[in-house]
């Protein structure tokens, strides 16, 4: 029973987050909205594969006959403690980022932000986001969210290649260095 709390208090905290993001674009008067980096629809679809396992997990755990698939309390810990930590990631990745933050490419000013996690991952706020999908996955191991997983991490992995290469034409040199001492993920 307290697995399922934490897991929905887990996600409740996160759409919070995104709420505040959301009120923050509002006062300051800026659009977290940048250009989608790979096909808009392709996009559109790794952004729906994201979110479905964290909304499906969360629906399982409130109603636990939901979608019945194999349970293990050992693997739905696991996931618990997969997604505490992306959770972290995203936060400490968003305000890192702060106002450059934008959910695709940038269509205005922007800055390579290369300190604080950014010195250890590129992309950290995709690793957290990653690390709440296979936690989701633990947590309710049903195929649809493994079909999900798989698309979410293909596509990811294309809009961070398509990321990269907007940062290396509109950074050069100064990218060409960062990427040389930051990972791409971990």
């Amino acid at each position: 029973m307290i697995h399922r709390i934490l897991i929905m208090l887990l996600f409740v905290c996160f759409v919070a987050f995104l709420g505040i993001i959301g009120v923050r674009n509002k006062l300051s008067n800026s659009d977290s909205k940048g250009k989608p980096p790979i096909n808009k629809y392709l996009f559109l679809l790794a952004k729906l594969t994201l979110f479905s396992p964290w909304i499906l997990t969360f629906l399982r755990a409130y109603e636990p006959e939901l979608l019945s698939c194999f349970f293990s309390i050992y693997l739905a810990w696991l996931g618990i403690f997969l997604v505490f930590p992306g959770i972290l990631f995203i936060v400490i990745g968003y305000v890192s980022l702060g106002k450059y933050t934008k959910f695709g490419l940038p269509t205005n000013e922007s800055k390579l932000i290369t300190n604080g996690i950014y010195k250890y991952s590129r992309n950290p706020m995709y690793v957290g986001l990653f690390l709440m999908v296979i936690g989701s996955v633990l947590y309710f191991p049903h195929w649809i969210l493994i079909v999900c997983i798989i698309i979410t991490f293909i596509l990811h992995h294309q809009i961070t290649l398509a990321e990269e290469k907007f940062l290396r034409n509109a950074f050069g040199k100064e990218w060409e260095e960062y990427k040389t001492i930051s990972k791409r993920y971990l």
